[in-house]
């Protein structure tokens, strides 16, 4: 497991294990990629002083994650409340080889609502030793009951610096390194992503390029260029779940290539409208609104732009 960055986060939680003042709820908030599950499984193997392996079959170790329907194999929409209660019946039992028990919720924000109460009895009544992370990219869609109860701890990118050593220390070349590390843009998970499987930065590059090269383009030539991301039909969450890591991408070229004033670009485009409809297409991915209109509204933001 790769830690990368954020040593204040971990000096607090090495500090509270230390003198036994952990907290019985964390919240983790930030982009996805920092880091905030991977910290948080690292807390656990702490406390339990556990090998690399074996916190998954740790009978004191819970990982509540959206499932999988059994009929259709696809991946379902939210965390239900029946995953839940399985969560408060696992909280509820004595630890059976250490001190306290611990779980990690995956993406809390996608608790539908009466999972969120059910969650929210847990939290309000704490049973024994346990302490339970709850991992978020969106704070503010959990209850503020539920948010009120837990301590939040806030995850931020990790400099360009300390993600280029890690990645010359897997044996990379140094200057592929650099591009990454900066390619990266803060994201621990991305590079570590990125140094066990290469291909996934091919595609990272190829959905930069994709974008980049829309703009300039009339709206019939831009929708046929993003016409494949709409292709694939057995799961549509995770059509909606890689479609969000593309709008990330889009995200990091217009920060990244067209708001630097040494951008080669002599006509800008509504950077404030395009980044919002980007926001507002990666929030309408969660609910039901079609992935096709969504990507439209973005693509209307910079039809009509001219080089």
């Amino acid at each position: 497991m790769h830690t990368i960055g954020h040593k204040d986060i971990l000096q607090f939680f090495e500090k509270a294990i230390t003198i036994g003042r952990l907290h019985h709820a964390y919240l983790f908030v930030g982009r996805s990629q920092l880091g905030k599950r991977t910290i948080a499984e690292y807390i656990a193997k702490q406390l339990f002083n556990a090998s690399e392996k074996s916190l998954v079959t740790n009978p004191d170790f819970f990982f509540l994650q959206r499932g999988v329907d059994e009929k259709t194999g696809k991946t379902k929409k939210h965390i239900s409340i029946e995953q839940v209660h399985e969560l408060r019946h696992f909280l509820q039992g004595k630890p059976f080889f250490h001190k306290k028990k611990v779980a990690i919720i995956n993406d809390a924000e996608l608790l539908n609502r009466s999972a969120m109460n059910a969650l929210l009895k847990t939290l309000e009544e704490p049973r024994g030793d346990t302490t339970v992370f709850l991992i978020a990219t969106d704070e503010l869609a959990l209850l503020e009951t539920i948010r009120s109860r837990c301590q939040s701890i806030y995850f931020y990118p990790v400099s360009t610096e300390i993600i280029d050593t890690f990645l010359q220390s897997t044996g990379i070349d140094v200057n592929v390194t650099k591009a990454m590390a900066r390619h990266a843009s803060g994201l621990p998970g991305r590079a570590i992503d990125w140094a066990d499987d290469v291909e996934k930065y091919e595609w990272y590059l190829k959905e930069r390029e994709r974008f980049q090269g829309l703009f300039g383009q009339p709206l019939y030539k831009q929708t046929a260029s993003v016409e494949d991301l709409f292709g694939k039909k057995e799961d549509h969450i995770e059509t909606r779940t890689t479609l969000r890591d593309i709008l990330d991408i889009w995200q990091l070229v217009i920060r990244d290539d067209y708001t630097q004033y040494d951008s080669n670009f002599e006509v800008r485009y509504d950077i404030v409208s395009t980044y919002n409809a980007i926001l507002e297409a990666k929030k309408g991915l969660l609910q039901n609104v079609h992935p096709r209109m969504l990507i439209e509204q973005v693509l209307l933001t910079i039809s009509h732009y001219e080089t």
